[in-house]
């Protein structure tokens, strides 16, 4: 068909209230540790239920999004804690109606739209973000954020048409943000 695959990985920044949700469950467990003298077997079981509830909530907000486009198909995956893989959508790029950055007058114009809208961006500002108006596996019509890289608009200027396509050729795509290892 298109003959063009990519696959990103795209690291979700965790939202500011993750942090207190993960301070209460750091002193909930404390405090169960404290009291398991006086609450013997209740204490160890209250304890073990908190440890593990914690650790799900640190999981939970350690992920990331893998794009992975091919043959004109973008598959979606949410990936926790680089351990569970949870499918998000499969969108079908080749029929999308738009392809813009985010705050551009073309997806201004369509933005009154009621759709359904997914974000799978990293949270972290819309300077790399695009919008995509497409069609998913049921066909209905809905729109994605999200931040590719300039391979994956390479991919989408192939596929899409001319008239979708409205990423200007100035737009700074995602780049892998490192972490200074100082």
């Amino acid at each position: 068909m298109y003959n063009v695959s990519t696959e990103q990985i795209i690291k979700v920044k965790a939202p500011k209230n993750s942090i207190i949700f993960k301070a209460v469950m750091i002193i909930a467990c404390i405090l169960a540790a404290t009291t398991i003298p006086a609450t013997n077997a209740f204490g160890i079981i209250l304890f073990a239920v908190l440890v593990v509830f914690t650790v799900f909530v640190f999981r939970y907000y350690n992920a990331e999004y893998e794009y992975s486009f091919v043959d004109g198909e973008m598959t979606v995956d949410r990936i926790m804690a680089r351990t569970r893989r949870r499918r998000c959508g499969v969108y079908d790029i080749s029929k999308a109606e738009l392809v813009a950055q985010v705050g551009s007058q073309d997806a201004l114009r369509l933005e009154h739209r009621q759709l359904r809208t997914h974000d799978y961006t990293s949270n972290e500002g819309n300077e790399s973000c695009v919008v995509i108006y497409t069609f998913n596996s049921n066909n209905e019509l809905e729109r994605i954020y999200i931040e590719p890289s300039e391979e994956m608009l390479n991919a989408f200027m192939e596929c899409v048409s001319k008239q979708a396509y409205k990423v200007p050729d100035d737009f700074k795509p995602y780049t892998r943000r490192t972490e200074n290892t100082k």
